[in-house]
């Protein structure tokens, strides 16, 4: 008598979880009444995508909620690429996950790359961008480096999210290679000051706080008041403070200040910022594991 040998697959929690929406999807669609056609079909389908996307973003402090909320906000959008909201989302969502949800260094470089990439898709929708890079001499670089600077208000939030996507994923690259490639972050982050230096936020005054906390050569002052800048605009937002401490307060050698942020962001109240309440509570949890490597970090 023989023995058949089974394979054994092995899967992630994240596999799993996909395969299950997709049974979920599945045996939803057995069951819904039969729409009159096929249009009416698509589009109730695209409908219930966008629910459970849209509902599981708004509990993505859970972290099984932030990760189902990406995988149907990407089903969403590849179902509506034009679709302009879902996409800012998406790229959002990738930041989201990459910075607070995944541990794995190169995961998260992945999902800070695929942030970045569909933000640029965005920005490259714009005539004027398109108009502006073809007037620019210079090689590739120089051309989008120049053309980012007149980008029109409605590609503001795509510009955020391309520059601060690509902002962590260089935050922990060699000094050299956050040299070579400061120039384009830099000028997105001052076309969306320029346009409205108080979004997401406060976004990009914190954004030049932290570059120029972490960057050799600049005066420490410099990064001092563009995080002043950002507590004045939302004082409730605690990521500021996390950075600022991370930063400028370890790179300045002030200990003091370095546990006064941490400590007034653990004792803050994170409700206090509706909308960034799920930020605000990882961006404690972040504030926890600084304190506790104050030694280390001040050595």
């Amino acid at each position: 008598m023989r023995l058949r040998m089974c394979k054994v697959y092995k899967l992630t929690l994240t596999q799993f979880t996909q395969l299950l929406i997709l049974f979920v999807l599945a045996f939803t669609a057995c069951k819904t009444t039969a729409p009159f056609t096929q249009e009416e079909a698509y589009q109730e389908n695209v409908q219930y995508l966008k629910t459970q996307a849209y509902d599981n973003w708004n509990k993505r402090i859970n972290r099984k909620n932030a990760t189902i909320a990406t995988f149907f906000l990407e089903k969403v959008h590849s179902l509506e690429p034009d679709n302009l909201e879902i996409a800012l989302l998406l790229s959002r969502a990738y930041h989201f996950e990459g910075y607070y949800i995944e541990t794995d260094p190169a995961q998260k470089d992945s999902l800070f790359m695929m942030g970045k990439r569909l933000a640029i898709q965005i920005v490259e929708q714009s005539e004027v961008f398109q108009n502006a890079k073809a007037a620019v001499q210079g090689d590739s670089m120089v051309k989008v480096t120049e053309a980012v600077s007149v980008v029109e208000k409605k590609y503001l939030s795509a510009m955020y999210w391309w520059a601060t996507n690509r902002g962590r994923y260089f935050s922990t690259k060699p000094v050299r290679m956050r040299l070579e490639y400061r120039e384009l972050g830099e000028a997105l982050m001052h076309r969306v000051l320029a346009l409205d230096p108080e979004f997401f936020y406060g976004g990009p005054y914190r954004f030049f706080g932290a570059l120029y906390a972490r960057l050799p050569g600049v005066e420490l002052s410099r990064s001092e008041e563009y995080f002043q800048k950002a507590i004045a605009a939302y004082p409730d937002y605690l990521g500021t403070y996390v950075l600022r401490a991370q930063f400028l307060h370890t790179k300045a050698g002030d200990r003091e200040k370095f546990k006064a942020d941490l400590e007034y962001v653990i004792n803050a109240d994170p409700a206090l910022l509706p909308d960034a309440m799920p930020e605000n509570l990882f961006e404690q949890k972040f504030a926890e594991e600084l304190l506790a490597n104050e030694n280390m970090l001040f050595e």
